[in-house]
């Protein structure tokens, strides 16, 4: 007797999480196309994002299929992506600017499904599903992949001549501290 393995929650999810990508990176695409034929400086810029929209939701969709079946393979550094990739603007955001106020609601619904807990979970557990998914968050501003913080500098050695208190081109100014006063 053959006893099926029980999904755990990532895997019972995947499929699901992998149509609703489809369909938001479609009907963007399909916004993409309209809104930048209007525009000439714009229009070379649709086959690339379609290829790549396209792309990354095949790759996506390809994913979650091999997760829910089980068979994810270990995880690899991919290779530099295709030459469409190199003709996009770079940018936190940028499409969403060029777009303007008729891409919020595919922002809104892609940064909606990526809040979701189980969404979470699966993206932190599968290192590629994120890859695949971050160029396209980054391109509509999408908060679950905000820029890190990064860390504080390190204090600086301090200065014989006391506290800085100004600097510019050239020139540093100090503070100087007043001395004690002599209870003579």
């Amino acid at each position: 007797m053959c006893v099926a393995p029980h999904a755990t929650p990532v895997q019972a999810f995947a499929p699901d999480f992998a149509r609703r990508i489809r369909l938001i990176l479609a009907a963007l695409a399909a916004l993409i196309a309209r809104r930048f034929l209007r525009e000439p400086r714009l229009a070379a810029l649709i086959v690339p994002l379609w290829t790549r929209l396209n792309r990354a939701a095949r790759r996506f969709e390809r994913l979650m299929v091999l997760l829910a079946a089980g068979k994810l393979r270990k995880p690899h550094r991919s290779g530099p992506s295709g030459p469409h990739s190199r003709a996009l603007p770079a940018g936190r955001g940028w499409l969403i600017r060029a777009l303007g106020p008729e891409a919020a609601p595919y922002a809104t619904q892609l940064e909606t499904l990526l809040a979701e807990p189980a969404a979470a979970g699966l993206l932190a557990a599968i290192p590629a599903a994120r890859r695949i998914v971050h160029p396209i968050a980054r391109l509509l501003a999408i908060g679950a992949f905000a820029p890190r913080p990064r860390p504080a500098p390190a204090p600086a050695a301090a200065s014989p001549f006391g506290e800085v208190a100004f600097r510019s081109q050239g020139y540093t100014w100090y503070v100087v501290p007043t001395p004690p006063a002599n209870p003579a």
